[in-house]
């Protein structure tokens, strides 16, 4: 029987064929590029042409070949693993990718790996024919391709960083780029007036927990907001308030004295993006490069006072991780708790040290939102102790009451809704097994000349198109109900887990890494003189018991 193939289309289209493309130019009014449906429709027809089934279609468009964590590839290798496609087909072999490296890798060793044919139409290339011989030869070249263009594109911009021409992405908040040279930054006097606040307040001495409050409390935007709403689309995913890391880079950033400095940052090569800090060497710098927002006599004011904020802080020793870092939570904002450290010095000449934890969001808008829900962690680890040492003695004593109170607690869903689950899971297993069938049996009817090819091609479709549906419909079933029987075997591991501590005598970081998911902590009242506050306990595998 001939072997029935199951086509997974994969086209792509590079940044730069982007730029040039008829949709990038507004030729069209496509929400795809020319370039893109142009591959699909050579390839719809080959699969047509050789018999073949088209079963899904993958499309990068504006993906670097250099780059392989994309979407529609990573989407396409997915379903090959799984068995929804085994031939993956391309244009020409640059489409797949231009790093020869991983596209030998790819197709010599993935590929093959999941049972997968690879054709590629233009080079003529087939892993199940004879013709491979040109198959890395065309691939160097297409990786040498992508050297080169990568060369001239840092060339370039290094050339026009060289010249004083500003190539972020946005302007520094107080500036906006020039409407006739988008290279040239300009003021903009509303965000300027604010960073000539933020200098000034710097200037007599305000810290910069202080500065980030009065300009929250003032009302004033964020710069990320302030972009949105002025040159952006008036919305923004980020924050409205200040942050203190904001208001310190402002006050410590040159370009506010009309000094431009660029390429600090880059990547280690054409094939590795990751961001890299570069030497102050190659750092390219132009002074009065644009009209500055802070006088000179202003920027040395602040930086010395920075500096003196500095000298203050070199005699604290370095900070070790505190027993609980990572793990509180403020149950108001959601935001992390942060370790906070004071020593206390006494009379007789000791010191004694205290540990607390105050919520971050708090302190980083300058007390402006949220509260402290301040705990210390002397008082947090007795309680945690108790705790641990109580959920400990309660299943030695009767481990199957406390089991059967975490299962009604896991299976709290309706149970009507998982028996449903478990009759429509049967169901689908049946119709993929009688559609796999009826598969079989029109390749038999193809062969034995009752049915046309035409006809074979259309009911083949049709029957695929339906097995694909009701197997991805299984195994979203089938993963829900292999995560409730999951959790029901955490159960287990928790109760084995949680007897070892039955007598728990301090606390330790293992020990809260081991059996601690996150703690949620409220903020502090005090009813009738005492001090009330609510902690709440998430553990590992079973949550909040």
């Amino acid at each position: 029987m001939k072997k029935l193939y199951k086509v997974g289309i994969y086209c792509r289209l590079s940044v730069e064929d982007a730029v040039n493309s008829a949709k990038a130019k507004n030729y069209i009014p496509s929400d795809e590029s020319v370039s893109i449906e142009n591959q699909y429709e050579i390839l719809s027809k080959f699969v047509m042409l050789n018999g073949w089934v088209e079963v899904k279609t993958y499309r990068d468009d504006g993906y670097s070949g250099g780059n392989f964590q994309r979407p529609g590839f990573q989407e396409m290798l997915e379903d090959a693993r799984s068995g929804l496609i085994n031939l993956i087909l391309v244009k020409d072999l640059s489409r797949l990718g231009r790093d020869f490296v991983e596209v030998g890798r790819y197709t010599d060793v993935v590929f093959p790996s999941l049972g997968c044919r690879f054709v590629s139409v233009l080079d003529c290339l087939d892993s199940e024919g004879d013709n491979t011989d040109m198959l890395h030869f065309r691939s160097l070249m297409n990786d040498y391709h992508l050297k080169d263009l990568s060369s001239k594109i840092k060339s370039v911009l290094h050339a026009k960083m060289k010249s004083g021409q500003y190539l972020g992405a946005y302007a520094p908040y107080g500036y906006r780029k020039s409407e006739d040279d988008k290279h040239q930054l300009v003021i903009d006097e509303e965000a300027a007036a604010v960073v000539r606040r933020i200098f000034e307040m710097r200037r007599s001495g305000m810290a910069y927990g202080k500065i980030t409050a009065a300009l929250n409390q003032d009302g004033i935007l964020s710069p990320r907001w302030y972009w949105a709403i002025h040159y952006g689309n008036g919305s923004c995913k980020c924050s409205k308030l200040w942050a203190y890391a904001t208001v310190k880079n402002i006050l410590n950033d040159a370009v506010y004295t009309g000094t431009l400095t660029q390429n600090r940052t880059g990547s280690r090569s054409y094939k590795d993006k990751t961001l890299i800090q570069k030497p102050e060497s190659e750092w390219i710098s132009h002074v009065d490069a644009h009209e500055a927002i802070i006088s000179p006599e202003t920027w040395d004011a602040v930086q010395e006072q920075n500096q003196l904020a500095k000298l203050r802080s070199t005699d604290n020793a370095i900070p070790q991780p505190a027993l609980f870092t990572g793990k509180l939570v403020c149950a108001d904002c959601g935001h992390p708790l942060v370790v906070n450290r004071q020593n206390q010095h006494r009379k007789n000449g000791t010191v004694i040290k205290y540990v607390s934890y105050y919520c971050s969001r708090y302190a980083t808008s300058g007390h402006s939102v949220c509260s402290w829900h301040r705990i210390s962690e002397i008082t947090l680890q007795q309680l945690i102790l108790n705790e641990i040492k109580a959920q400990a003695k309660a299943v030695t004593v009767n481990e199957a009451a406390v089991l059967e109170k975490l299962k009604k607690q896991v299976s709290s869903a309706d149970t009507m809704r998982q028996e449903n689950t478990r009759q429509e899971i049967a169901a689908l297993r049946r119709r993929v097994q009688e559609l796999e069938q009826m598969t079989a049996k029109l390749y038999e009817d193809k062969v034995s000349g009752t049915i046309t090819e035409a006809t074979f091609l259309m009911l083949i479709e049709k029957s695929e198109q339906e097995r694909i549906q009701k197997s991805d419909r299984l195994d979203t079933l089938l993963s829900k109900a292999g995560k409730v029987q999951q959790e029901l075997s955490d159960l287990q591991k928790w109760t084995a887990l949680i007897r070892k501590y039955l007598n728990l005598t301090e606390l330790d970081r293992n020990t809260v890494d081991e059996l601690i998911d996150r703690i949620e902590v409220s903020e502090a009242t005090v009813v009738d003189g005492k001090r009330h506050q609510n902690i709440k306990i998430f553990y590992r595998f079973v949550g909040a018991v």
